[in-house]
């Protein structure tokens, strides 16, 4: 297996635990909105209850941000630069 081929597979793995990073944090968001807006529609909430919620909400908001951001560049400079790994074995930049 050449060194290409064996950047190229893992960089396929970050790849893939990046979005499924992002689809977690997406997965718990949801899930805090829905369990928030239960709570808020019982007779009695409890409202530190809810107040929990949405902070954790804002929580996993601030970590998919980061992640959108610059952890995403970082990821599609890595992804672009696993090419130039194959163009140059392949001796096309020497």
């Amino acid at each position: 297996m050449s060194a290409y081929e064996q950047v190229k597979a893992a960089v396929d793995e970050l790849e893939a635990s990046f979005y499924e990073t992002l689809a977690a944090a997406d997965r718990y968001a949801a899930l805090l909105d829905r369990l928030a807006a239960e709570e808020e529609a019982k007779p009695e909430p409890n409202a530190e209850l809810v107040r929990r919620y949405r902070h954790q909400r804002r929580e996993v908001a601030e970590v998919a941000d980061g992640i959108e951001g610059p952890a995403l560049e970082a990821l599609l400079r890595i992804i672009d630069r696993v090419l130039m790994i194959k163009r140059t074995e392949e001796g096309e930049f020497v």
